[in-house]
């Protein structure tokens, strides 16, 4: 795999230390699954916000929509589905524990084709395909020739092995802390939202994953313009990374400091870019 350059790591926790410490709570929502339905794709474009679209890549309106998104500014990102373990019905086109390395990338190829402007990628079930560690440097290979993409771990299996392959891969990522929607009756979305919303007052950041029930969009709609009156900002997917990056980048100088050592570059150059 092509590795990404590397720099200093004490310049990026000096830069943005003091920023963080003063940071506003940030909060990044994708729904995903979208591709398969008109009407709520269009309810989805029309959130209030960077609310990142992750496209299904064989659906019928997935193309047509991404279109949408990209001229709306929303993140358009790729929803890849992957083998669950058994009991969940999988999706016809997914990556299996049987797939290829090439087949990893075949579908890729195709996903990249087929939906314009993406610039991330997050898994579609796969709480089995997400805990092998080959299966997912595959994938991290993968990704490797496009370097706009970032990745994004679902969590669909506390036992997945995806994020640390991302990170090892020294590819921009972060996994998903609230899943919206699990139980889609409208007072549990609410609580689901009162959830991201502590979380990100605590941790400074909090992603959750949400998808175009018509219980979540209701929920959404309404909640999403009373964020800026409690104080937390919505971003972009790939701004939140950033801020987490460098969060554990802060992190790692100030045990270095305690510890007397330096420590090593971890920060790829395409996120320190993106800083400047």
């Amino acid at each position: 795999m092509r590795r990404r350059g590397i720099r200093g790591l004490c310049l990026v926790a000096l830069a943005f230390a003091p920023v963080l410490a003063h940071a506003q709570a940030r909060i990044a929502i994708i729904i995903d699954d979208l591709g398969y339905n008109r009407a709520s794709g269009v309810r989805v474009l029309q959130l209030p916000g960077p609310v990142a679209c992750s496209f299904i890549p064989d659906a019928p309106f997935s193309a047509e929509q991404a279109e949408v998104a990209f001229e709306l500014d929303k993140e358009v990102m790729l929803h890849i589905p992957m083998q669950p373990h058994a009991g969940a019905r999988a999706h016809p086109n997914t990556l299996t524990i049987n797939s290829s390395a090439d087949d990893v990338r075949h579908l890729l190829r195709a996903a990249m084709l087929h939906i314009p402007h993406a610039v991330g990628l997050n898994n579609h079930q796969g709480s089995l395909l997400t805990e092998r560690s080959a299966s997912m440097r595959w994938l991290m290979d993968a990704m490797d020739a496009y370097p706009q993409l970032y990745f994004v771990d679902s969590m669909t299996s506390p036992h997945s092995v995806a994020l640390n392959s991302a990170r090892a891969a020294q590819i921009p990522s972060t996994r998903r802390n609230v899943f919206l929607d699990h139980d889609p009756r409208p007072e549990a979305i609410d609580a689901q939202f009162d959830r991201l919303v502590r979380h990100a007052r605590r941790h400074g950041t909090a992603l959750a994953i949400g998808h175009p029930y018509d219980e979540t969009l209701d929920v959404l709609e309404r909640r999403l313009p009373a964020l800026k009156r409690q104080g937390i900002q919505i971003v972009a997917v790939s701004d939140l990374i950033h801020t987490r990056m460098a969060q554990r980048d802060d992190q790692g100088w100030r045990v270095s400091l305690r510890l007397g050592d330096v420590p090593t570059a971890t920060t790829p150059d395409r996120m320190l870019q993106a800083a400047n």
